[in-house]
């Protein structure tokens, strides 16, 4: 997802589109740190249930409803604006696509691979299909003067900081063991434009006494300072490497 100047009609509707984004890119940094769950408790034969457990809560209480909302609400109304009918169509073959990955990742656990599959290629997808929703599709109504995209758009917060997933493994308890694996996420080719939000996603799915770590071309402390407060404090910062190619830390909920 590029960073995109957006030329809208009015101010109402660039702020929608910029909202929005946002919360889509929250949406693929929650679905990326699930997505390294399932692919590390498949790689370990551990923690397997719990990890795919929390991919198919996100999937049927996040990612169906929002999906929804996109053919039932936003498609129609992009599909009335005449630069926007093609790509419709085309974001509509793709909605099917994830639909079906939505079942599978809902559905029982055949095997471990199958599961490992299903969660990356689910992230892919989302990945191409929120970033035309965002780059191409929302721009098209902002721009269009006929269309209130303020109108179309539902409002649809972001999880809440306080309520981290429950990803997988000991999350939570206090019996002192942690996760042998931690969600990875390298933000340096992500746009600035939904960096933050993207790791504010991620770093949702981290429950208490869990980590994850934090790639980035810098010393992120505006991003650590959002973080913090977000999460009211309870965020703990490692660094593990301080560039200069590469900056990595480990945050944990504490």
């Amino acid at each position: 997802m590029p960073d995109t100047v957006v030329m809208a009609s009015n101010e109402a509707d660039a702020n929608t589109v910029n909202e929005h984004s946002q919360e889509l890119a929250s949406l693929v940094g929650r679905v990326t740190a699930l997505e390294t769950a399932v692919v590390n408790a498949a790689r370990g034969d551990t923690g397997l249930d719990e990890a795919t457990t929390a991919l198919s809560d996100f999937a049927a209480k996040d990612l169906r409803p929002r999906l929804e909302v996109a053919k039932t609400v936003l498609f129609p109304a992009a599909a009335k604006v005449d630069r926007a009918r093609l790509l419709v169509e085309g974001l509509l073959g793709e909605a099917h696509v994830i639909g079906q990955l939505l079942d599978r990742v809902t559905g029982p656990v055949a095997d471990p691979v199958q599961a490992a599959a299903d969660a990356r290629g689910l992230r892919v997808l989302l990945e191409v299909f929120f970033g035309k929703v965002s780059d191409l599709l929302l721009p098209a109504l902002a721009e269009d003067s006929a269309t209130s995209l303020t109108d179309i758009i539902p409002d649809n917060p972001l999880p809440d900081a306080d309520e981290p997933a429950q990803s997988h493994g000991h999350a939570g308890c206090s019996c002192g063991e942690h996760d042998d694996y931690e969600p990875e996420l390298d933000v340096r080719e992500i746009p600035h434009a939904i960096r933050h939000a993207t790791v504010f996603g991620a770093f949702d799915t981290v429950a208490p006494g869990n980590s994850m770590i934090l790639i980035a071309h810098h010393d992120p402390i505006p991003l650590l300072h959002q973080l913090a407060d977000r999460s009211g404090g309870r965020i703990q910062v490692e660094y593990e490497e301080r560039g200069p190619e590469a900056w990595r830390l480990r945050l944990t909920r504490v």
